[in-house]
């Protein structure tokens, strides 16, 4: 009886700790999306940012004022979420990760990144070890739910997408009407409407901010180029347009 009761305390510490590491992850993602001020249907590039290098930088911020024990409001929650954004940058920024787990954390829109960083904070997946397990058992549930499919609803192809996501370096600097870029990356999606005769493409290229006095600013900007607008279409350099055409799918 004695051992009996051991373990079913046993058990419920484990699940009461497990509650406890649950709600710090939801409201890790609550306080970024708060900071951030995010809505569920911001984009990952809204305003000219990367939302995902945001929330990077700012829970690295948080992490140094707790440091240097000159928190803000929030801080320590934001700070709990150091190592998981360590995580993200190891397995998914320097893509480590497998291709099914890159491609899906790249798409997350910022309001769903906010929650795969709570989810990475309860994983506790501090060791190298355990990032790998992790995002193993992430590709593996983001390809077993591609495959499920309701049975008896007819399916209907409304258009067919196509996405490259390619480094940048050495490449001249970009303008909008509002900021001049440094680009590091961009990301080109083609699309082709069902019916459509020629796809359309999105750049959304990703770089440092160049101030008035010449200075790179660590704060990354986004510079989105699209070619249904006629004056993107003007406005995208040669080197882009290039990077555009050899990627562009053969077949669809």
């Amino acid at each position: 009886m004695q051992t009996e009761t051991s373990a079913k305390t046993t058990a419920e510490i484990d699940e009461a700790a497990r509650a406890a590491e649950r709600e710090a992850g939801k409201a890790f993602a609550n306080q970024l999306r708060d900071t951030l001020q995010l809505t569920p249907t911001t984009p990952r590039f809204h305003h000219g940012h990367d939302q995902h290098r945001r929330a990077d930088q700012l829970i690295r911020l948080a992490r140094e004022r707790v440091l240097e024990q000159a928190p803000l409001e929030g801080d320590f929650t934001l700070a709990a979420g150091y190592t998981a954004t360590c995580t993200w940058h190891r397995s998914i920024c320097l893509e480590q990760a497998t291709d099914a787990a890159l491609e899906y954390v790249q798409a997350l829109n910022a309001w769903d990144f906010c929650q795969f960083l709570g989810d990475l904070v309860v994983a506790r997946a501090t060791t190298g070890k355990a990032q790998d397990a992790y995002f193993c058992a992430l590709a593996t549930r983001v390809t077993t739910a591609a495959r499920i499919r309701p049975e008896g609803l007819p399916v209907e192809r409304l258009a067919q997408q196509h996405t490259e996501i390619l480094n940048l370096t050495d490449t001249p600097h970009l303008s909008d009407r509002w900021d001049t870029i440094t680009p590091y990356c961009v990301w080109i999606t083609y699309r082709l409407e069902a019916g459509a005769a020629e796809p359309t493409w999105e750049a959304v290229v990703s770089g440092y901010r160049i101030l008035s006095n010449g200075v790179v600013d660590m704060d990354a900007r986004s510079i989105t180029l699209r070619s249904t607008n006629p004056f993107d279409l003007e406005a995208t350099p040669e080197w882009l347009m290039g990077r555009i055409e050899q990627y562009a799918p053969s077949t669809w």
